[in-house]
């Protein structure tokens, strides 16, 4: 049986790769469209505020002012994950360049074998080992997120626990711009004036 006849079990690391960048792509145009949808949604209920607002109906504006406040941290939230997970792409290529110079460096190294002493050779050989198991083990870290993150996008699983799951992967602490309440009146005010 010829070798082109047997089914192959195992996809090539670039063949994964090729699928791990088209199902970012798809993620990635999945939460601009849901960003887009949430903007207009927010342009609706500001507009329906401002309608509460001149028929004076007090209860009514309110509830749109904290809709539309639970839409802005709903659309930073997404953006936030947008902007991580392009932060991520941008680590693996760090990574896979930082490899390649890895690779660089210890075919240097042994093709001037001669220059070192034996000893020295095998030290700066197991260094450079380590060096490419950390690029590596790095590498895998950054594309397993990065295939969690767009699968959980593309399938619909995207929520806010979605987000935060990512968005821990990646920094420890996030600062708010204000606090919820004047945030709050400012939205009211706004939907007044």
């Amino acid at each position: 049986m010829g070798r082109d006849n047997v089914v192959r079990l195992w996809k090539s690391k670039e063949e994964k790769e090729i699928e791990r960048k088209v199902r970012m792509r798809k993620a990635k145009m999945a939460l601009k469209q849901y960003i887009n949808n949430l903007e207009a949604l927010k342009r609706k209920i500001f507009l329906q505020g401002k309608e509460a607002a001149k028929l004076g109906d007090e209860a009514l504006l309110k509830r749109s002012a904290m809709k539309y406040l639970a839409l802005e941290e709903r659309i930073k939230q997404a953006k936030r994950l947008l902007l991580l997970m392009e932060e991520a792409e941008i680590q693996r290529e760090l990574v896979k360049v930082s490899g390649d110079f890895i690779q660089f460096s210890k075919d240097i190294v042994e093709s001037i074998a001669e220059g070192p002493g034996a000893e020295d050779l095998a030290k700066m050989q197991v260094e450079f080992e380590k060096a490419m198991a950390k690029v590596e083990g790095l590498d895998e870290a950054l594309g397993t997120m990065l295939d969690m993150t767009s699968e959980s996008i593309l399938t619909g699983d995207f929520d806010a626990e979605t987000i935060e799951e990512a968005t821990s992967l990646f920094e420890a602490s996030a600062s708010s711009d204000l606090e919820p309440k004047s945030r709050l009146k400012q939205i009211e005010d706004a939907m007044r004036g």
